[in-house]
């Protein structure tokens, strides 16, 4: 197991940002908070890589939030993730809890689960 952010855990969490729409000059958007990234090494008989779970929060207005959530359960196994000497084989946003949108302010946990493998 992996306690230090790396490259591609990196790569993944600006794909998940890219992908909620979340933009980093947007004052309105929604924060995303890491809670906490555990990576840990995968094999099969033919390929190494690792899995990588994302413990996150999106804090913010509940309209943007509950949009930011929507695009991530609608498009997040299609996105394109680029890293640099791996392939993302997976990725997966775990199913979330209802969101109470009659509130003002919201916080939202959830969890986004990645395979990748070493190209």
């Amino acid at each position: 197991m992996r306690a230090i952010a790396n490259h591609v855990q990196a790569t993944i969490l600006r794909g998940i940002a890219e992908c909620a729409g979340i933009l980093p000059r947007d004052r309105q958007k929604p924060i995303l908070m890491i809670e906490e990234i555990i990576s840990t090494d995968w094999a099969s008989a033919t390929f190494l890589g690792a899995t990588h779970d994302f413990s996150l929060r999106l804090d913010g207005e509940a309209a943007p939030v509950a949009a930011a959530l929507a695009r991530l359960a609608a498009d997040l196994c299609e996105h394109d993730m680029t890293i640099p000497g791996h392939i993302v084989a997976e990725i997966v946003l775990q199913p979330l809890s209802g969101l109470d949108v009659d509130q003002a302010i919201v916080s939202q946990h959830f969890t986004v689960n990645a395979l990748t493998i070493i190209d």
